[in-house]
């Protein structure tokens, strides 16, 4: 009832918290979850997955370059994020990071599995549960039945709270971006409105961010749209409270 959708892009940043071979490692793990599943992988580690490709996964090779938000990177003239750690949040990595409700998108307009709902879930995940290989595939399809109408999202700060940062420069943790889903129609709903957030705030301040900055201004403005549940962190409530 659920079709599990993620991505993965290369080269567009550098962390040295985490190697591109644990990501990879830790992606193949999503993989191997026995619930369908569309991803979409950079068309320069293609090859390295392509033999979990089966009956309940289909591989999409993509280039970074096809992302929307590459064509207004030359407008970015005030990106200027206030980070801990500048080498990972790039522009790159920001337009990675907005892309998802549009990967979401895609899954759904080809809706290979025919389900009703879809759950984005970051392709390297699992480095921040606390649980052994085996719990975490089994944490993942265990997903596959929990089916929602709105988008159905984690919170880490309190949603009533206004905790006085600038959302264009500084990192909010109002939302967990991890992981999110929902019923297909209100999934476009959460894209189109996504897209046009991103892009309204590229053409008026020139800049792009986080986006579960860009998710809460949606929020904001539209409540009714969302079904949030409490993470306690980054941790196994995000799988465990969906």
């Amino acid at each position: 009832m659920n079709t599990i959708v993620s991505a993965f892009i290369t080269n567009i940043n550098v962390n040295p918290t985490k190697s591109i071979k644990n990501y990879i490692e830790n992606g193949k793990l999503l993989l191997q979850a026995n619930i369908p599943k569309i991803i979409f992988l950079d068309e320069t580690i293609f090859d390295e997955f392509k033999n979990y490709s089966n009956e309940l996964t289909k591989l999409i090779k993509i280039k970074k370059e096809e992302i929307y938000l590459y064509k207004y990177i030359n407008l970015l003239e005030n990106f200027n994020l206030i980070s801990t750690n500048p080498k990972k949040d790039t522009k790159e990595y920001m337009f990675i990071m907005c892309n998802k409700t549009e990967w979401i998108r895609q899954a759904i307009e080809l809706n290979i599995f025919n389900t009703c709902n879809f759950i984005w879930i970051d392709f390297g995940i699992k480095h921040i549960f606390n649980c052994e290989n085996d719990e975490y595939i089994k944490k993942i399809e265990i997903l596959y039945d929990k089916v929602y109408d709105k988008i159905r999202i984690g919170h880490l700060w309190d949603l009533n709270t206004n905790y006085q940062i600038n959302l264009y420069n500084n990192i909010s943790w109002y939302f967990a971006g991890g992981v999110f889903g929902g019923n297909k129609e209100n999934l476009i709903k959460f894209a189109n409105k996504t897209k046009e957030m991103c892009i309204k705030i590229i053409e008026e301040k020139h800049l792009i961010m986080w986006e579960v900055n860009i998710w809460y201004l949606i929020y904001t403005e539209n409540p009714d749209l969302f079904d949030c549940y409490w993470c306690s962190d980054h941790n196994n409530t995000l799988f465990d409270h969906y």
